[in-house]
């Protein structure tokens, strides 16, 4: 118990001083520099306490790490699938061979101290009031996540709610199913749990540009579908001593499956983004027919405007959205060229194209798939519709109408409450006042 509180004071010690005191020593690079290895000094001397505890921090559960993944891959799905709807943008990180070897410790060191001692603390404190211990270890992990920079910033209200609504409760959800993860299986799973989402985020090319209300939601719903699975999935015994799990059931290994599909997805979105060479497009409308349907994949490749040829297929930017039709003319004017299409089953040509807006060459179509993606598509936005628009405004007008009747339907519920004790004293008095 006497080495139990060393850590949390160390990594307090650590976050005052990369907050206040290595800004002001160092400058430029080597406060990046300072930050990493005083953050990494956290990571040995864990082990060691952990050694001198006798407390196993490694040991693990098979299940335990795959269910750790499962949920961590199904909240970046959730971000990702948003962001059809909302947009991508590009990562800001750019990993040149200087930034792996400065900035990328930066960023994995605190990582690593942060989940090396979450274990400890769970698998040791915990034993005593686990549930509180749980708790409180969550709380104090998501209280050093923002910088005392963030909480000086805070001094208004609007701040403040903002501050708790964006930050500090979906990073409490996180943090205590992480805490959760580690006090059942120890560092393997929080890591895995932990490392998913934070990898994705770094080192994807492409991320979701989500609305922060809308990020704060869908971390909120992650966390407690992973708590809801977590919980019928693994039940721990119920005293604080006992410290292994029983599994409800022991099924084969699905973790090839599961990275099979996590490639797809990872595939279908970098593509959709062009990051692959080439950008798959669903078409929506039948001006192209026979040589294109409604429902088709349309496969786009970059292509120079120069290498266009009369009879491509091509797709552009318009004022609306991007439209693919076929080249039936070009030409060059004041120095810029210019493409004259039409779609095949189109009367009439289209306005001509400035070479600017061309956005690629179609070079292969696949037949009726796209239907899938729309089919997905109108499902989510009918449900977000009816979440967003139809329930609030139905719940609003039933409101109205009790607020507007409210007088008549409160006289009609006291009414019906007195006949009912008149009815009920009455037969009371009929069988002499017994019951």
């Amino acid at each position: 118990m006497k080495y139990q509180f060393v850590i949390p004071i160390l990594i307090l010690t650590v976050y005052i001083l990369t907050n206040l005191i290595v800004p002001i020593a160092f400058k430029g690079v080597t406060i990046i520099i300072a930050d990493a290895l005083l953050w990494a000094t956290i990571i040995p001397l864990t082990f060691f306490i952990a050694k001198l505890s006798q407390t196993n921090i490694l040991k693990t559960d098979k299940t335990l790490i795959q269910i750790a993944a499962i949920i961590a891959t199904f909240q970046v799905f959730l971000a990702v699938f948003m962001a059809f709807f909302m947009g991508f943008g590009k990562n800001a990180n750019v990993w040149t061979p200087t930034a792996l070897t400065t900035y990328f410790p930066y960023l994995l060191m605190p990582f690593l101290a942060i989940e090396i001692s979450r274990a400890y603390l769970a698998q040791t404190i915990s034993r005593h009031k686990p549930t509180l211990t749980l708790l409180l270890i969550s709380i104090f992990y998501t209280l050093i996540i923002p910088t005392i920079p963030n909480y000086l910033g805070l001094t208004t209200p609007l701040a403040i709610t903002e501050f708790l609504i964006r930050t500090l409760i979906p990073t409490l959800a996180i943090s205590l199913l992480a805490t959760y993860f580690a006090y059942l299986g120890a560092f393997p799973t929080n890591l895995i749990y932990m490392a998913i989402p934070t990898f994705f985020t770094w080192f994807s090319p492409i991320l979701p540009n989500i609305q922060w209300q809308t990020q704060s939601i869908l971390t909120v719903i992650a966390a407690s579908i992973g708590f809801i699975l977590l919980d019928q999935t693994v039940k721990p015994l119920p005293t604080p001593r006992e410290r292994i799990r029983r599994t409800l059931k022991k099924q084969k290994s699905q973790l090839p499956y599961w990275t099979a599909i996590a490639l797809i997805g990872l595939i279908a979105v970098w593509s959709s983004s062009g990051l692959l060479g080439f950008t798959p497009s669903i078409i929506a409308s039948g001006s192209m027919t026979p040589a294109m349907n409604p429902g088709d994949i349309a496969i786009i490749i970059n292509a120079p405007p120069a290498t266009i040829k009369i009879g491509d297929i091509i797709q552009y930017r318009t004022t609306d959205a991007p439209t693919i039709h076929r080249v039936i003319d070009k030409y060059e004017s004041g120095g810029t060229l210019w493409f004259i299409t039409q779609g095949d089953a189109n009367n009439a040509p289209d306005n001509p194209v400035n070479a600017r807006n061309i956005m690629g060459k179609v070079v292969f179509i696949i037949p009726q798939l796209g239907w899938i993606s729309i089919a997905i598509k109108d499902f989510a936005a009918n449900t977000y519709a009816f979440f967003t628009t139809t329930l609030p405004q139905t719940l609003t007008n039933i409101g109205a109408l009790i607020i507007t009747n409210g007088i008549f339907i409160t006289s009609a519920l006291a009414f019906t409450a007195y006949s009912y004790l008149l009815l009920t004293y009455h037969d009371y008095k009929k069988k002499g006042g017994k019951t």
